[in-house]
C-alpha cells in the first residue's frame, strides 16, 4: 500500500516523509483555526520543496476557484477535499486535470452524512474516496481514532470498484492488520507519525512506511 503522511508543516517534516519513502504528503488549507493549516505561501513553498513525494492540497471550506488559483502554479495535482463538498466542487476541479480525492466521514455505525452524494461524486470523476472516522462536524479528521473493521468492510463493498484510500486512527500494527485483498490502495495517517502529538518524527515515519509495504511485518514479532 501507498502511504500519505498529512499535516506537513515545516522543512524539516516534509524533508523527513519524503526522505523515508512516503507516497504523499497532505497540506492543509482552508481549515481555520487548525494549528497546522498553511498560509498559502507556506503551501506552495512546501510544495515546491516535495522531491520524491506528491504533495496533496488538503481542505475543507476553501472555495474550489480560489484553491485552484492558489496551486495552479505549483507542483500539487492531487486535492483532498475533506469537507461536505457539492459534486459540482469535484467536477470544477476534474476539468482542470486535478486528480480527485473526496473524504466519505464514517461514523462508528457505518453510516456517512455524504452517502447519497457518492454516485454522483462518482459521476463528477472523483479519482479516489478516502473512508476517514467522522466524530462529528467539528471533528472530522485526526481523530487519533480508529473505525471498526465492519464499518471499514461495509464501505469497501459501499465503493466497488473505486480507488480507495483509508483513514482514521491507523498505527503500524493496525496497518499490518487490514485486510490483504488490495481493495485499500493507500493509508493516511497524521498522529501516528509524531511524538506525544508534537512533530512529525523520523522513526515514527519510517515505521509506517514499513508497515504499508510490508504487510506482514508485525506477524512475527
Amino acid at each position: 500500500m501507498d502511504l500519505k503522511i498529512c499535516g506537513i508543516t515545516s522543512h524539516d517534516e516534509l524533508d523527513i516523509v519524503d526522505q523515508e519513502g512516503a507516497s504523499y504528503a497532505g497540506l492543509w488549507s482552508g481549515i481555520a483555526g487548525h494549528p497546522r493549516n498553511l498560509s498559502d505561501k507556506s503551501l506552495t513553498e512546501l510544495a515546491e520543496r516535495c522531491q520524491n513525494v506528491a504533495p496533496v492540497a488538503v481542505c475543507v471550506k476553501r472555495p474550489v476557484a480560489e484553491l485552484w488559483n492558489l496551486i495552479r502554479e505549483t507542483r500539487v495535482r492531487h486535492v483532498q477535499l475533506h469537507g461536505f463538498n457539492p459534486p459540482r466542487d469535484i467536477a470544477f476541479l476534474k476539468d482542470r486535470g486535478v486528480t480527485l480525492i473526496k473524504t466519505v466521514h464514517v461514523n462508528d455505525d457505518g453510516e456517512s452524512p455524504v452517502d447519497r452524494l457518492v454516485d454522483s461524486y462518482r459521476t463528477a470523476g472523483c479519482d479516489i474516496f478516502l473512508i476517514d472516522r467522522f466524530g462529528g462536524r467539528q471533528a472530522i479528521g485526526s481523530s487519533g481514532v480508529c473505525l471498526c473493521s465492519r464499518s471499514v468492510a461495509r464501505w469497501l463493498d459501499r465503493l466497488e470498484g473505486a480507488r480507495v484510500w483509508l483513514a482514521g486512527g491507523l498505527t503500524p500494527d493496525r496497518i499490518c492488520g487490514l485486510p490483504e485483498d488490495r481493495r485499500i490502495e493507500a493509508v493516511d495517517v497524521d498522529s501516528a507519525a509524531r511524538m506525544a502529538c508534537g512533530a512529525i518524527h523520523r522513526k515514527a515515519a519510517r515505521m509506517l512506511v514499513l508497515a504499508a509495504r510490508s504487510p506482514n511485518l508485525f506477524e512475527a514479532a
